[in-house]
């Protein structure tokens, strides 16, 4: 399965919502030795330096910093690695059948915090504001994964009138706010939820979703961040 870079502005195309009912227990220790269920921790390979980047054929890091990668096939429970706190993108490809699920793992336990709950192929990516800690990726899986951690710190970004679409679960940005804007939306699923996090705070603003979809209120806002939409279906939003 061939690996993706995440950049910046996270725009791919997501497939899937989250399924009520779904199984994301957390991953159990297989047999591999190492309890990683054949997952790359991010340990060294010939085409990566001692950080876990891939690496650029001139020795430079091929990855933005803050972002980590890992890939593995089936249930895997990742080494250690650390979250410095803040919003937290996790863009998740799943090549398979049956569940597919993706959560963050705190080192002191609980439950974690998921960010894919679905089934089959998956192709998206969600948001969350983390607090900073050591933590492990527990993927359950029925075939080949990618999932790529980005903590983005942006300090500007593209300005309204703003305009994008896509389908199923994508993250959008980042985004300059200063001042009241009015969203709006389409979608043709029959589920979407619309939120505005902070890459500067834990703020996370909710736009709109799919009873309030024909009439969303207007928001303030004068910061700085990304834009968070699942839908079960192909959607469109504009902020104005």
């Amino acid at each position: 399965m061939k690996r993706r870079r995440v950049m910046q502005v996270v725009s791919l195309g997501g497939l899937a919502l989250p399924l009520a009912g779904c199984t994301n227990d957390v991953a159990e220790d297989t047999d591999d030795p190492e309890g990683t269920g054949g997952a790359d921790n991010g340990t060294d390979t010939d085409s990566g330096d001692d950080t876990g980047n891939e690496t650029d054929e001139d020795g430079g890091p091929a990855t933005e910093s803050g972002q980590q990668e890992f890939s593995g096939s089936g249930e895997s429970l990742t080494d250690d690695f650390a979250i410095e706190g803040g919003l937290t993108i996790v863009d998740a490809t799943h090549d398979g059948d049956g569940d597919f699920g993706v959560r963050l793992m705190p080192e002191d336990g609980g439950e974690g915090t998921i960010f894919a709950d679905s089934s089959g192929t998956y192709n998206g990516q969600t948001a969350m504001h983390m607090t900073s800690g050591s933590y492990r990726l527990s993927v359950v899986a029925g075939g080949d994964w990618e999932v790529v951690v980005q903590q983005p710190r942006d300090t500007s970004g593209e300005t309204p009138p703003l305009s994008f679409s896509g389908s199923g679960n994508e993250v959008h940005g980042p985004f300059e706010f200063d001042g009241t804007y009015r969203p709006s939306g389409e979608n043709d699923g029959e589920r979407i939820s619309v939120n505005l996090l902070s890459s500067t705070s834990d703020s996370r603003e909710f736009l709109f979703h799919h009873d309030s979809i024909r009439n969303p209120s207007s928001f303030e806002s004068h910061d700085v961040g990304y834009i968070e939409v699942k839908s079960d279906g192909e959607w469109s939003v504009e902020i104005e």
